[in-house]
């Protein structure tokens, strides 16, 4: 079983890892169009940035956990009922995890991100 829970942590610690890089990425690409936007203001950077990373991890948090709700569930489709979804299957392979596990592994990044910049806003402000 220690094997077993080595292999979650390290899926879920890569997981993290994308996560993180693509909230830092989605942070920065924000700050900086709104910085130059309203005529290089620091203080909207950080606004804009701190609310749309808030705003994008409660909606993967929310999305994770709704794929985790029905996640195994047969879905009808015409004359056959597919018991999985090669996509999902594909992801879970390379990945480790079912989808909505992984959204909602992630969206702790964006949460976590959001409010250290949501600090140092009201810190500086």
């Amino acid at each position: 079983m220690a094997g077993q829970d080595k292999s979650v942590l390290g899926r879920a610690a890569r997981v993290l890892r994308v996560g993180g890089a693509a909230a830092l990425g989605l942070g920065v690409v924000v700050f900086v169009f709104a910085f130059l936007a309203h005529g290089l203001s620091w203080e909207m950077g950080l606004d804009w940035a701190r609310k749309l990373l808030l705003l994008v991890g409660a909606l993967a948090l929310i999305t994770g956990g709704c794929g985790l709700l029905v996640s195994g569930r047969d879905r009808p489709s015409g004359t056959m009922t597919p018991h999985e979804d090669d996509t999902f299957r594909m992801f879970w392979h390379e990945v480790g995890m079912p989808w909505g596990a992984a959204v909602s592994v992630a969206a702790i990044d964006f949460l976590v991100l959001g409010t250290l910049v949501d600090l140092l806003y009201f810190s500086l402000v």
